[in-house]
């Protein structure tokens, strides 16, 4: 799968979620894009060993994912009564409730796995899917979990990576304040990490949520025995192996890690996700007024984010916006009536009724109707995350905001798009 190289907008906000017998935890959550919600949660190597993930995920899979930091870590308070993975998953469960989320599809990394197994347990009905990649958490006979606090960190490069040399990690030359934020991961980490609860793999029986495990072949810190035993503890669990990952699949291979999600969740869409949308004449949601008219047919709710529709109907003698350059989508535009006159760079084409007009990402464009008659377009986004942006202009309006030129070219900015 393609990445990108246009970072997501990221925004952290704290939030104090009640957890029965301990009360409000708090619990900071960076949110990334729009569109399906996912829940990424981290293992004990810390938030920034899923962040490019989760900006990977939010671009190319149009998604919502919200990455907590586990209480504890990241220099976050933990409450001193929460200690275990299962209360864990239960303050996420209860976070995605407080957000009122539904559809969400929770992917966790070695412990972070494990937080996700316990998640799967509580079947929730927020929760649509489940994928547990490279999840510690469960005993195999055979086949234990090296103890990680007696490792050196370069004996923790050797057993995660496929490719141990370039992750390795010199502690001494790191500054003061990363010294200080592995000290309090490592802390945290040993408070939820042990023991194991035999439990788990019983109540993984009573699964109900489709579930993919995915696995490194070079682990050696949970070698494939455990993703295999946690395929046959879950009902109907999927198994699929990476060959040249190791124990942080989301490091080594996110394009692999991320192509086995997107064909997981295609293969197991909820059928009432696929009822066919059917949008009147009068109806969908107009976002903007004339003398440019959007109306929104369709904002990808219907279609997994893949595609969003819109209908714009432009009044005579009116020029469209100034050119810009997008850079996570392709725009198509077909004439259903009136004349438009798209500009491209230092070029401009008439295009009569019945053309068609492809703009693919990175080239500058526009459009205007220099005719007499109104234009009227019908406008495509592959994925449909400029729906976005039209939504955003329509607040503003509705709250009295003056939409000038730098008020324009900053609303684009989120959205990848830029003045040409």
């Amino acid at each position: 799968m393609p990445t990108t190289d246009t970072p997501v907008i990221a925004t952290t906000t704290t939030y104090e979620v009640p957890l029965d017998g301990i009360g409000a935890v708090p619990v900071t959550v960076t949110a990334r894009g729009e569109g399906r919600p996912f829940l990424v949660l981290h293992g004990g190597a810390g938030p920034q060993s899923v962040d490019q993930f989760s900006e990977l995920l939010a671009s190319s899979a149009q998604g919502r994912v919200l990455t907590p930091l586990h209480p504890g870590f990241g220099g976050t308070p933990r409450p001193e009564a929460l200690t275990t993975i299962a209360e864990l998953a239960q303050l996420y469960v209860n976070l995605i409730g407080q957000l009122d989320l539904t559809g969400v599809t929770v992917l966790g990394n070695s412990i972070g796995g494990w937080i996700a197994a316990e998640i799967a347990t509580l079947n929730s009905p927020r929760v649509a899917a489940v994928v547990l990649a490279d999840a510690v958490g469960l005993q195999v006979e055979g086949h234990p979990v090296p103890d990680f606090f007696s490792l050196t960190m370069d004996q923790v490069a050797e057993l995660s990576y496929f490719r141990p040399d370039a992750f390795r990690i010199d502690v001494d030359h790191l500054p003061d304040a990363a010294k200080a934020a592995m000290a309090g991961n490592r802390a945290a980490l040993a408070v939820y990490g042990s023991p194991t609860d035999p439990s788990l793999p019983v109540r993984l029986a009573g699964v109900t949520a489709p579930v993919l495990v995915v696995w490194g072949v070079a682990d050696q810190i949970a070698p494939a025995e455990h993703g295999l035993a946690y395929t046959r503890a879950i009902p109907g669990a999927e198994f699929q192996l990476i060959s040249d990952a190791g124990h942080l699949p989301q490091l080594e291979t996110p394009d692999t890690l991320l192509r086995l999600l997107q064909d997981f969740l295609l293969a197991h869409t909820d059928p009432g996700d696929t009822a066919v949308s059917v949008v009147g004449s009068a109806e969908g949601d107009t976002l903007l007024p004339p003398p440019t008219r959007m109306r929104i047919l369709e904002d990808g709710s219907h279609t997994g984010h893949r595609i969003g529709i819109g209908e714009i109907t432009v009044a005579p003698r009116t020029d469209g916006p100034p050119q810009h350059r997008h850079a996570r989508h392709d725009e198509g535009f077909y004439v259903a009536a009136g004349t438009a006159r798209f500009t491209v760079g230092e070029k401009a084409y008439d295009a009569p009724v019945g053309t068609l007009v492809m703009v693919p990402p990175g080239a500058p464009h526009t459009f205007a109707n220099p005719g007499d008659e109104p234009l009227v377009l019908l406008n495509t986004f592959t994925p449909d995350l400029y729906v976005r942006y039209f939504r955003d202009l329509h607040d503003m309006i509705s709250s009295g905001q003056p939409l000038t030129t730098p008020v324009i070219e900053t609303v684009m900015s989120r959205y990848a798009t830029t003045p040409a």
